[in-house]
């Protein structure tokens, strides 16, 4: 069985390389139609992919296996509230930008809003070549495990790390 993999947030510069890295695989990727106003080149760039254009969140939610939500803090509750009747026990992946020791972290808890979600964070940053590689959390292991297959079968390297004690 294909699966559907939403993406909230299609004009932000991880999310845009994710979907085109998931349309040259059999996934099928919807997107919301007011976000992809600005990539209309993936139709172009991927023509027999399966990327399919919905007009509203919940049915967007509804649609997909998968859900991926890479959009700016003052959006995300919003989001959140509109869809989340429709992923419970389904994969949401947050994508989050990598932040410095110290900074504030604006994001909302979607724990605590997305229970009965198998919430997964994830994040992106680019090696000294260029390369696009991911780091990722969560509680449910299924869901990590899933979610880094995919990541990886996208041509998308797992970032190695180790676990360190504070001093």
């Amino acid at each position: 069985m294909v699966k559907s993999i939403a993406i909230f947030g299609i004009n932000r510069t991880y999310s845009s390389v994710l979907v085109e890295k998931l349309a040259a695989h059999p996934f099928r990727i919807l997107v919301l139609s007011e976000e992809f106003d600005d990539c209309p080149s993936l139709f172009l760039d991927c023509p027999d992919a399966d990327i399919q254009v919905l007009n509203c969140p919940a049915q967007t939610g509804w649609e997909a296996d998968i859900i991926v939500i890479y959009v700016s803090a003052e959006n995300q509750l919003k989001l959140v509230n509109s869809i989340r009747e429709f992923v419970t026990k389904k994969i949401v992946l947050n994508i989050s930008e990598l932040r410095r020791e110290g900074s504030l972290n604006d994001e909302i808890d979607l724990e605590s809003l997305l229970p009965y979600s198998r919430l997964i964070n994830l994040s992106f940053i680019e090696n000294v070549e260029g390369q696009l590689l991911f780091s990722i959390s969560g509680r449910d292991q299924d869901a990590l495990e899933e979610t880094k297959a995919i990541l990886k079968q996208a041509g998308i390297a797992n970032v190695p790390y180790e676990l360190s004690e504070s001093n």
